[in-house]
């Protein structure tokens, strides 16, 4: 799957979590958090990760299985 990124904040000094698209998944940032994301996956909410790195798993695991 390609991996879309969303927007850029390269001149931001403390960099946030902007979220991602990765095929029919997208990542999104929780409220209040600066790194959890929240994968959605057809308008249904799958799962709150701790960081990318642990959605991008998420999100290639789950695919395999649908």
């Amino acid at each position: 799957m390609k991996l879309t990124q969303t927007k850029s904040d390269i001149l931001e000094p403390k960099p946030t979590e902007l979220g991602f698209l990765m095929g029919d998944y997208a990542a999104i940032p929780m409220a209040g958090s600066d790194t959890k994301l929240m994968v959605i996956h057809e308008g249904k909410q799958l799962k709150v990760c701790r960081n990318r790195k642990s959605a991008i798993t998420f999100i290639k695991k789950h695919s395999k299985t649908k």
